[in-house]
């Protein structure tokens, strides 16, 4: 029972500093943009039927569980690339004032932080990051299509409940 409590404990602490580092790196607030593309698309598709505001703003409120549900297929994703002490190394260069200037506006790097990425790059972690990327993002596109397609399948479903149709 102790090993199960300990297994559960260490995946939910990857968990949570993955979910972390998918904010400090920007991962989450593209997934939040790529929420808002599909939901816009689906209002496109509806336009004609004069769906009232607030049916949209109730449709709407599915993102947080949205953004979770994406969150939690992205661990997955990062399980089959990065270790626990990678996902840590990831949030300190990504959570540290280098890290943000890196994401936000590479061109005001200092040589000191510029130092302080290589370095980063060079290390294990840095070089898993650097193997996995192609592999990451194929996975990244599947998790986002299926995503949107079950957010649009679900939207679609919720609207036709109510009476509204495209087809």
């Amino acid at each position: 029972m102790f090993s199960s409590l300990s297994v559960f404990s260490q995946s939910e602490a990857y968990s949570t500093d993955v979910q972390q580092c998918l904010k400090n790196n920007g991962t989450y607030a593209y997934y939040e943009t790529v929420f808002d593309a599909c939901f816009n698309q689906i209002e496109d598709q509806y336009e004609k039927l004069n769906i009232p505001e607030k049916t949209w703003a109730d449709l709407k409120a599915i993102k947080p569980k949205a953004m979770q549900d994406v969150s939690g297929k992205l661990v997955l994703a990062y399980q089959d690339y990065f270790s626990h002490d990678d996902v840590k190394n990831m949030n300190a260069l990504f959570a540290s004032k280098t890290g943000q200037t890196m994401l936000s506006n590479p061109n005001a790097l200092t040589k000191k932080d510029k130092k302080t990425i290589d370095e980063f790059y060079k290390s294990d972690t840095g070089k898993k990051i650097a193997q996995s990327q192609e592999g990451m993002q194929e996975k990244m596109q599947v998790i986002s299509d299926f995503w949107c397609g079950e957010m649009y399948k679900d939207v679609n479903e919720k609207l036709e409940a109510e009476g509204y149709s495209v087809r």
